[in-house]
């Protein structure tokens, strides 16, 4: 239970900096009327909070027996099905423009997710590659 509140914490977290990071770039590229505020707020504020724990939570998943494509499947389609469904219920993905916009978005969304999951993939293996070169120093020095 506490590996899963640590999983849901860390990915609200993730998905708060990229969102800022986000409206940051959307703020310089299309100036103030971009931004909203009031319940446009809080239901943005909701999406982040549910995309964190659509991808946090399923991370666990990392610590099972199970194939690693079948884990990237799992954690990867969860998040991005609560993603879609979170982006649209706080505004950001506008039906009324027609198909191609909205998939252009959800196609953004999506690179932007795999662009995260493989960058925090290549920092675990880097980490375990340093770990596992300690290991054999140690055993090389007893």
């Amino acid at each position: 239970m506490k590996q899963a509140w640590k999983a849901a914490w860390r990915g609200i977290c993730d998905s708060a900096i990229i969102y800022l990071a986000c409206s940051f770039v959307r703020g310089l590229s299309f100036g103030h009327e971009c931004f909203s505020s009031g319940y446009g707020m809080a239901r943005s504020v909701a999406a982040v909070v549910l995309i964190g724990l659509g991808f946090g939570l399923p991370s666990v998943i990392y610590e099972t027996e199970l194939p690693m494509g079948l884990k990237v499947a799992v954690h990867m389609g969860i998040g991005c099905l609560v993603m879609a469904a979170a982006s649209w219920m706080a505004g950001w993905l506008h039906l009324e423009q027609g198909l191609w916009p909205v998939l252009g978005m959800l196609g953004v969304q999506i690179v932007c997710a795999f662009l995260a999951w493989l960058f925090y993939y290549l920092r675990s293996k880097q980490l375990a590659k340093q770990m596992n070169e300690r290991i054999r120093e140690k055993q090389h020095k007893q």
